[in-house]
């Protein structure tokens, strides 16, 4: 029996108790609904929130149910329904001894009246063979008679191939169940929102046809949400990128005075006190760290997750501490420190040229990743203008901040609400290793770009669209 209106498809969310439910239930709904708590029975209601609504007015609803406790008791129970002895010890007998499993018997009652589809979500740590309350709870489902698709929880971060060994053993486990529709993998704690379209997709198949029109556009509406959060993401990061393309720093050319002053630092006869070089890399090295900081918060709010982000206050502790290592680069220099560092020839002679003292920041989070391995000579481009030298990030340092906002966007759209507030963590080897061979295979253009300002976000924002799509269809087998 399914639900008798036509403009509300139900989707109840079930499980065994204290599996993540209300976790979930937070991370399809993109916001805070709910109790979460590691003990059982946190849910004590069943609650309803609307997932998505249409012009028309038709409404896809979610409800949050209480886990199933005694899973076995209850299956018993409702096995005997059937006779006038059962009926009674359900409906009278419990109600009066039992308050707590009299409820347990309503929701899933109220579970076979309402619900269109059923999402029972599973420990995957647990193996099915072994998981006593299984088979009961199959059995309590069979009685709901309606569609379930099963969902995968706690898988973590797994590759492809543990994937599909997981689903595969619940797959055979399920197999005596025709009710199980699908089984996917669907983590409360750590997934993408490329999933939940998948998830989305596999309700449609399970619906009956009479709900089929209203489903195709509320799934529309949902698609539409979740892409246009996808799209203002892109839009940040190729923001941020073409910030640091056009980033510029001049060192003006020093006067007879300031040679002369140079000279004798040199020979000892003056202190130091200043080196407008270091400034200008410290200067760019701090925006590049401060539109960083801009970027994830932004991701943060466009993706509906709350957090601190990137510590304001190390930011500002780190500008101060840096200590730049200093490379005289000269003409009969340049081929031992282009060695040493793999620098792009035309860099070195351009350095050479200006006869620049060079540097790099040793700075910390984003900035250390993207500058990480590359000699003073890859990380700054020195061109010569007629008021001084000209200071800009090198193409090789822009690959390596393409990087770690690519990472730092996978984190965020992988981040479950159930988890509190957003904070910073280690990306999975696989991400970076992926997102490496893929900037790798597809050239940013950085240098044409860079002649061509005007043209950088449109351009930036296609390159890094095209490699997101290709890494969600390497880690979920489709695109964005």
């Amino acid at each position: 029996m399914f639900s008798s209106d036509p403009l509300r498809v139900h989707l109840s969310l079930v499980s065994h108790t204290n599996i993540g439910k209300t976790t979930l239930a937070r991370t399809l709904l993109s916001r805070d609904v709910g109790e979460v708590a590691d003990r059982p029975h946190v849910t004590e209601t069943t609650d309803d929130y609307v997932l998505a609504r249409d012009p028309a007015g038709c409404e896809l609803v979610l409800w949050d149910t209480p886990g199933f406790g005694n899973s076995v008791r209850l299956a018993e129970r409702l096995r005997g329904r059937s006779n006038p002895i059962g009926w009674f010890l359900s409906e009278i007998w419990d109600r009066f001894t039992d308050k707590a499993f009299f409820l347990d018997q309503r929701v899933v009652r109220h579970i076979r009246d309402t619900s269109s589809v059923v999402l029972y979500l599973v420990n995957v740590t647990e193996r099915p063979d072994r998981a006593g309350y299984i088979p009961a709870e199959m059995e309590i489902l069979s009685w709901i008679g309606k569609p379930v698709i099963v969902l995968l929880n706690q898988m973590g971060d797994p590759s492809r191939a543990k994937e599909k060994e997981e689903i595969e053993a619940w797959q055979k486990a399920l197999a005596p169940y025709p009710f199980v529709h699908k089984i996917l993998p669907m983590d409360a704690f750590a997934r993408c929102w490329v999933q939940e379209v998948a998830l989305f997709d596999a309700i449609g198949e399970a619906l009956p046809e009479s709900l089929s029109a209203a489903y195709a556009s509320l799934r529309e509406v949902w698609v539409r949400g979740r892409r246009a959060v996808y799209a203002s993401s892109v839009e940040a990061i190729a923001h941020h990128l073409t910030h640091l393309l056009t980033m510029t720093e001049l060192v003006p050319t020093p006067s007879l005075k300031d040679q002369a002053i140079s000279m004798a630092q040199r020979f000892g006869f003056l202190k130091d006190k200043t080196d407008v070089v270091k400034d200008a890399q410290a200067s760019l090295s701090a925006d590049a760290a401060d539109s960083f900081c801009a970027l994830t918060t932004r991701l943060l709010s466009v993706n509906g997750l709350h957090g601190t982000g990137v510590n304001r206050e190390i930011i500002r502790r780190m500008k101060s501490d840096w200590h730049l290592a200093v490379y005289t680069v000269d003409k009969s220099q340049a081929a031992v420190i282009g060695a040493a560092s793999g620098a792009a020839s035309g860099a070195i002679a351009d350095t050479a040229a200006a006869g620049l003292t060079l540097g790099f920041g040793l700075l910390v989070g984003a900035v250390v990743g993207a500058l990480s391995g590359l000699g003073a000579a890859t990380v700054y481009n020195a061109r010569h203008r007629k008021e001084g030298m000209e200071l800009t990030w090198s193409d090789k340092a822009l690959e390596g901040f393409a990087l770690e906002a690519l990472l730092l966007y996978l984190a965020i759209a992988h981040f479950g609400r159930g988890r509190g507030a957003w904070r910073a963590a280690e990306s999975p080897p696989e991400w970076k290793d992926q997102l490496q061979k893929l900037l790798s295979e597809n050239d940013f253009g950085f240098e044409h770009l860079r002649d061509n300002p005007t043209s950088a976000q449109p351009s930036l924002v296609h390159h890094v669209d095209g490699i997101l799509r290709k890494i969600f269809e390497s880690l979920y087998g489709r695109g964005a």
